[in-house]
């Protein structure tokens, strides 16, 4: 069944108004609560009757999209297989990641690969509308925002993270690092839902 994110807020009445020049916190202000129901306007209808959104506001009812989750061999088959490519050659060249068994968070190309990690989640539609952005001129390590457009409001929704954060398995080397990104890249991807 699908999941819909209620957002509710406090009623603007007057019972709830607050003196001018005070303001209340957002998480105090706002409510938010994951509920599942057959369709959008059913999650509409019962979320004004039920706690915690009974005598509030509702402000916002939209359809989660599904979390998504890709075993190894997906993901190997669409980033390293050149069948699945749009160029005929493998997103993510698995030749680059042969012997080497230093892990490539100790590596310095490992920014360049989380990049083509990227790059081949979103080639491949693993993960439609996927970006990252890099910032390099940090003093210790280079932070990153992971986007991901939603299509439905035409705007990106973004998470920023330092860049070693971007691997679930800091000690995977070879193929298995490029695997270990794209998990993280995704994790990451499915909070922004």
């Amino acid at each position: 069944m699908p999941q819909y994110r209620v957002i509710s807020e406090l009623d603007p009445g007057d019972e709830h108004r607050e003196p001018r020049g005070a303001r209340l916190r957002l998480d105090e202000a706002r409510t938010v609560t994951v509920v599942q129901a057959a369709s959008l306007a059913d999650a509409a209808a019962d979320a004004g009757d039920v706690e915690p959104h009974n005598e509030r506001r509702i402000i916002s009812v939209e359809e989660l999209g599904p979390v998504l989750t890709f075993s190894d061999e997906v993901l190997s088959r669409a980033l390293g297989d050149a069948a699945g490519s749009p160029t005929g050659e493998p997103l993510v060249d698995p030749e680059a990641f042969g012997d080497d068994h230093t892990p490539l968070l100790r590596r310095p190309e490992f920014v360049t690969t989380v990049h083509q990690v990227v790059y081949g989640l979103r080639e491949s539609g693993l993960v439609p509308g996927l970006e990252i952005s890099v910032l390099a001129n940090e003093p210790d390590e280079p932070y990153a925002m992971i986007e991901v457009h939603d299509d439905a409001r035409g705007f990106f929704l973004s998470r920023g993270t330092e860049i070693r954060k971007l691997t679930d398995d800091h000690s995977a080397t070879a193929w298995n690092e490029v695997l270990a990104v794209a998990r993280a890249v995704i994790a990451l991807s499915n909070d922004l839902q």
